[in-house]
């Protein structure tokens, strides 16, 4: 005999996910990896992070650092003239450009250690004088003529002018340490920032389309009939959008802290979202709930992930706005106090990842042992294990988020966010005579559905 839907409860609104056959997960599975090899490829073919260009006080043949006539440049003393130099035009896309010094060993006899103060003088548009500073720096040299330590001499992150020339004198008297300088001009990419604009705003018009889709297909739907996860994909969906940050471009063209720290809270709240909404589905399946019940497990999980988002949000944000406020080149982590956050935070989400993990394989043998289950597992499971290994990855590569990013990260990490919501949103997409008594499950296995969740 056949319960009706009056017996048991309203109907379930049937979605993919409850006649998701192995061909069709077959078919899903390996468009996203074609998804995520399409963003590897682009990503590692992507303009490098940053662009110098290099400059050499003698000038001599052959690279030489000793000054003979034979060099077109010039030596650079107390009494001497300056070192002048125009560079190309830069636009608030490179973000700073700082200017990097290595002198070599003016024929020293012993290894030497000595305080040298340059004069350095900026000049903006049509020669004005930006700054002028006096700038100390400890030189340290080896013998002979072999190269020394490199120093920064200007750091300038507020770009007021579109074109920068400099003078650089010694004004250190007595000072013969030094013979011949490479200097270095060191700025943000502008192709790189271009790669990351193009990467959020291609994706954010992509995700609204979805979106849109998915609300249309469910338009005829009350909220009550809608499973656990349709409504969980919510929180989702507006994590992606998030993440894709429609305000992205706005921070090149502002020196503010504001839009740095908005891009650290999208990101933290996204993966928030991901280690709940992984937690809950997983654990779920694990105990075939069909209620959300506010217990222990309930709690300790909500608790983790919010101490996540705090530190989190702490840290991205902290990584941010030094790197508007003040870029290094270098590791973002190269910070003692970034350093030890990175390593709480990096903590702390771990755990998050691992309990993760433990789910899927103790969640496993149930999904087994119930036939019409294990296509559901498999098709939650899966995704949710290539999200984890690939921010486990992040994570150890140091690339991850904020965290020094390059194309290859931008491009991989930002796709992985999309195809994990698309496939969720597949999954939980209504099918195409949603309140039928279809039947699901295969094989001997068969039963009707009805919905019988409770939030």
């Amino acid at each position: 005999m056949v319960s009706t839907s009056a017996d048991i409860g309203s109907p379930k609104i049937i979605t993919n996910i409850d006649i998701i056959s192995v061909r069709r997960l077959i078919i899903a599975g390996v468009l996203c990896f074609i998804a995520l090899i399409i963003a590897i490829i682009v990503g590692a073919t992507g303009p490098d992070v940053y662009e110098s260009v290099s400059f050499n006080l003698y000038q001599c043949p052959d690279n030489s650092h000793i000054f003979t006539s034979n060099c077109s440049g010039q030596q650079l003393y107390p009494s001497s003239g300056p070192w002048s130099q125009y560079f190309d035009t830069i636009s608030s896309l490179n973000k700073f450009w700082a200017l990097q010094a290595t002198p070599y060993s003016n024929n020293l006899t012993s290894f030497t250690s000595e305080q040298v103060t340059f004069l350095v003088t900026i000049y903006g548009n049509q020669g004005s004088v930006v700054k002028t500073q006096n700038s100390t720096q400890t030189v340290v040299c080896n013998t002979g003529f072999g190269q020394c330590n490199t120093f920064t001499l200007i750091d300038e992150e507020d770009l007021e002018s579109i074109s920068y020339s400099v003078d650089i004198s010694i004004v250190s008297e007595n000072s013969t340490i030094i013979g011949d300088i490479d200097f270095s001009v060191w700025r943000n990419s502008s192709s790189f920032s271009s790669f990351e604009i193009v990467t959020h705003l291609t994706l954010l018009i992509i995700s609204a389309i979805a979106i849109i889709g998915f609300l249309i297909a469910m338009r005829s739907f009350s909220l009550i009939n809608w499973a656990f996860e349709q409504k969980f994909l919510f929180a989702l969906f507006f994590g992606i959008l998030l993440s894709n940050n429609p305000f992205y471009g706005i921070q090149y063209a502002t020196q503010g802290a504001f839009f740095p720290f908005l891009n650290a809270f999208f990101d933290v709240i996204f993966l928030s979202i991901f280690s709940l909404y992984s937690l809950m589905i997983l654990d779920r399946i694990r105990l075939e709930s069909k209620k959300v019940e506010c217990d222990f497990s309930t709690i300790s999980k909500v608790v983790i992930v919010v101490i996540f988002m705090v530190l989190g949000l702490i840290l991205f944000s902290w990584i941010n706005v030094r790197d508007r406020k003040d870029p290094i080149i270098g590791s973002a982590t190269s910070e003692s106090g970034i350093q030890a956050l990175f390593y709480l935070v990096a903590t702390v989400f771990i755990c998050i990842l691992l309990w993760i993990l433990l789910l899927v394989i103790t969640a496993f043998p149930v999904a087994y042992a119930r036939q019409y289950l294990f296509a559901k597992y498999l098709f939650t499971a899966t995704p949710i294990v290539v999200f984890v290994f690939s921010i486990l990855i992040g994570i150890v590569a140091g690339t991850f988020g904020p965290l020094n990013p390059n194309s290859l990260s931008v491009m991989y990490f930002n796709v992985l966010n999309n195809v994990f919501v698309a496939i969720v949103a597949y999954s939980y997409w209504p099918n195409a005579n949603p309140f039928h008594k279809g039947v699901i499950g295969s094989g001997e296995e068969q039963s009707l559905v009805y919905q019988d969740d409770e939030i």
